[in-house]
């Protein structure tokens, strides 16, 4: 297969999982958001590898972009979101890897946030994860579900253990011939951008919530 017929099967494999994707769970996922900002609770993201990027993406845009003018020319003086991007401290990340295990560096974090299911109950956690099957993701998803904390993922290969634990699951459906997205990295690319965009779209729904 020549470069062509790739580019071509790459947008056309995205043109797809696009047409199928479930709008109704990701529309759910942004009147969660809206209502956690509405009630003034924290947003945590948390994700491993290429989906830690996205997650550190989504946490600037929704700590900014809803709240700059489209001419970029000032900042308004809206109140703001309460983000936490769990993979943004090398430290943290490193630490509780080398004394504790990797498997509970976003649980340990979160231990630092979490009051009662009273005060906490207004907080969400979104997870970026490929397989769905990320034990740090599912340990501090299990852990949080303690203190009434709404939890969402957004995963591919039919969504892994999360699905049944999360209280939603944005499943990225979907198999690929790419290169480089085949066996156990099955459809990974269109996963992580589709990832991204949602993240997108839940940042521009924020940004119209914010300005009524």
């Amino acid at each position: 297969m020549n470069s062509r017929d790739l580019i071509k099967l790459y947008f056309d494999e995205k043109a797809s999982i696009a047409n199928n994707i479930d709008i109704e769970a990701i529309n759910t996922l942004c009147e969660k958001l809206l209502d956690t900002y509405d009630n003034d609770g924290t947003v945590f993201v948390m994700a491993n590898g290429g989906g830690a990027s996205a997650a550190e993406g989504f946490a600037t845009d929704l700590r900014t972009h809803p709240f700059v003018l489209d001419d970029k020319s000032e900042t308004t003086n809206i109140r703001r979101l309460k983000v936490v991007a769990l993979t943004e401290s090398s430290g943290a990340l490193t630490g509780i890897s080398n004394d504790i295990g990797y498997d509970f560096i976003f649980s340990e974090q979160l231990k630092n946030f979490m009051r009662s299911s009273e005060i906490n109950k207004n907080d969400m956690v979104i997870a970026f994860s490929g397989s769905g099957n990320s034990k740090n993701i599912i340990n501090a998803i299990n852990y949080v579900k303690e203190y009434s904390v709404f939890t969402g993922c957004i995963s591919g290969r039919g969504g892994g253990k999360l699905k049944d634990i999360a209280d939603l699951s944005v499943i990225v459906q979907g198999t690929s011939n790419f290169p480089g997205q085949t066996g156990k990295n099955d459809n990974n690319f269109h996963i992580e951008d589709f990832q991204v965009s949602i993240t997108h779209i839940l940042t521009g729904m924020l940004r119209q919530h914010v300005e009524k």
